[in-house]
């Protein structure tokens, strides 16, 4: 029988917040680089944790399904293979324990759009407020508009500093330590 220790704690998402005066980021831009570096690491190790789970859905100790998960091209289909997976082993099995599971695959695919803005973000210093991480110019979906004007900053969907990005670093963390499985 399998048994899942816990989900991860409560997680709040970030607020919006704006680059101002009193908003404001870091004083240069490697320490944003340094912790998003930190950030995705923890992310990638969440995710080879989450490999194991599905070899252990799959009831295989092959690598085969491990490698043939590795070639979903997103959170999103990573976390639809082991959903699917889980509703099958737990067919005759512990109705908790699939509670838990799907659970806990719920807030790794909640997470993702987390990892996507800090994956494919920038550092950058608008105006006169400090560094922060923010999408890209050219990012339609989180950008009002590509020009830097007076109004730039307003436009952008997130304005992370490293508490920020530490914050989500943290989330991914508690994904890692929440898959703990015992035979």
């Amino acid at each position: 029988m399998m048994r899942v220790y816990e989900a991860p704690p409560a997680w709040k998402p970030l607020p919006k917040e704006v680059a101002s005066s009193k908003y404001t980021g870091e004083k240069n831009s490697s320490v944003i680089h340094e912790t998003v570096g930190r950030a995705l690491s923890t992310w990638e190790h969440a995710e080879s944790a989450l490999i194991k789970l599905y070899q252990l859905l799959c009831e295989t100790k092959s690598l085969a399904a491990c490698r043939a998960y590795g070639t979903a091209e997103s959170v999103f289909a990573r976390y639809l293979a082991q959903k699917y997976a889980a509703d099958e082993f737990f067919l005759n099995r512990d109705e908790n324990d699939l509670r838990l599971v799907v659970s806990l695959l719920k807030i790794y695919n909640d997470a993702a759009p987390y990892r996507n803005q800090i994956a494919h973000g920038m550092a950058v210093q608008p105006h006169a407020f400090g560094y922060f991480l923010c999408p890209p110019s050219y990012a339609s979906r989180r950008r009002d508009t590509p020009y830097p004007t007076q109004q730039w900053g307003l436009g952008a969907s997130y304005f992370y500093r490293v508490a920020e990005i530490d914050h989500c670093r943290d989330h991914f963390e508690n994904i890692l330590k929440a898959r703990r499985f015992q035979f």
